[in-house]
């Protein structure tokens, strides 16, 4: 009986951890002191342990592995995902600073630097868009007072910088 209540209860605790919806929100600050875009990346935890396990080829990722093992991992599924591509088509990439666990979502945290002249670029942004086809990434941008909103989902995932 106790073993019956104790697989209920975890398969309801499991059941909880889902949700209807997939989305990441990124906020993308200009800090004119020094000339950078500050990103802040919010996830949801579960969808994010399940993009990185399949970037990690199938090994099984928690974000309560080790840092050594999981933020290499958040770094370059990042890098592939979200980026500033100049007209000449080179890439700007943000520094990785790392992550913070916030109840059911997952915080990543980047700078790109030397921002101060970004007219023409273009904004790459495909996170979790090869796991689910209605993922949507939704951008909020301030640069240098002014706020804009970009939408990303899977038939859009280029934009032009909006300033």
């Amino acid at each position: 009986m106790l073993r019956a209540f104790l697989i209920i209860l975890i398969f309801c605790n499991f059941s909880s951890l889902k949700h209807d919806f997939h989305t990441s929100l990124t906020e993308i600050n200009f800090n004119p002191k020094s000339k950078s875009l500050e990103l802040s990346v919010r996830v949801f935890t579960d969808d994010l342990e399940t993009a990185l396990t399949n970037f990690n080829k199938g090994k099984l990722v928690r974000m309560e592995d080790p840092e050594s093992e999981v933020d290499p991992l958040i770094e370059q599924y990042i890098r592939k995902n979200l980026a500033l591509v100049s007209p000449e088509k080179e890439v700007k990439f943000g520094k990785f600073y790392g992550k913070e666990k916030e109840s059911e979502a997952t915080w990543i945290y980047l700078e790109i630097f030397d921002c101060q002249e970004i007219k023409g670029f273009t904004l790459y942004n495909a996170i979790m868009q090869e796991l689910f086809e209605d993922q949507t990434n939704l951008v909020n941008i301030i640069y240098p007072s002014q706020k804009k909103t970009v939408v990303y989902n899977t038939k859009t995932r280029i934009s032009t910088w909006p300033f």
